[in-house]
């Protein structure tokens, strides 16, 4: 299940499964530098609890390489959204 939701400020949200988990993931796409691809940077990271509800920001808690996997699934996600509505 992955699917990219509206968020303010040039901000993207998107509740992807990594782990057997989900996950709510905020963040921004850098500005890169002409001929570089834009990168997907995590602010805030939270657990999706059974009954729809949120933990608090666990983003400083995690592995980095676990971070980076959500950061490459929110970009998935958000490309899929875009084919779709293509």
């Amino acid at each position: 299940m992955q699917h990219l939701l509206p968020h303010a400020d040039h901000r993207e949200h998107a509740i992807v499964l990594a782990a057997g988990l989900h996950w709510s993931v905020i963040g921004e796409f850098t500005s890169p530098p002409s001929g570089s691809t834009a990168a997907f940077i995590a602010s805030d990271v939270r657990l999706v609890n059974d009954d729809g509800s949120e933990t608090a920001d666990m983003l400083h808690h995690l592995a980095p390489v676990f971070v980076a996997q959500l950061e490459r699934q929110v970009i998935e996600s958000l490309l899929e959204e875009r084919r779709g509505a293509a």
